[in-house]
């Protein structure tokens, strides 16, 4: 397993941005908290991070965003950057609908690893680590 650097949030609301990284102090108060509020603005930080030390390894993707939503970043993602590049990282989807249908879809994009139903909590982001990550 591979060790967890760092979180991006990929989401437009400010209020579920700054929850999220409260929870993710709870789990690891150390550990770095990017956020970018569209797909777009996603695709942007990660080619400037480059894989250099703090890389997040854990991208937490909204669904529903302004400007490029999460099914177009995955596109974006994929066009964009090669495989390697993408294997070093892991995307959970973030939706507020869990139905089986959104969670197939979801995973049926080869970039995404799992889904997680909003809200999130310490316990469900404590979940994510653990099972991704050493």
């Amino acid at each position: 397993m591979k060790k967890l650097k760092s979180i991006l949030l990929v989401d437009d609301d400010e209020t579920t941005n700054f929850l999220n990284k409260f929870f993710i102090r709870q789990v690891d108060a150390g550990l770095p908290v990017y956020i970018a509020e569209n797909g777009k603005e996603a695709i942007s930080q990660l080619k400037q991070w480059n894989q250099e030390e703090d890389f997040p390894c854990l991208l937490i993707l909204d669904t529903n965003m302004p400007v490029m939503n999460g099914w177009e970043f995955l596109n974006a993602f994929a066009e964009q950057f090669d495989e390697a590049f993408r294997s070093q990282v892991t995307i959970v989807m973030l939706t507020a609908l869990d139905t089986e249908e959104n969670r197939k879809l979801a995973l049926a994009c080869p970039d995404v690893t799992d889904t997680v139903q909003k809200p999130l909590s310490d316990l469900k982001f404590r979940v994510l680590i653990n099972k991704f990550f050493s």
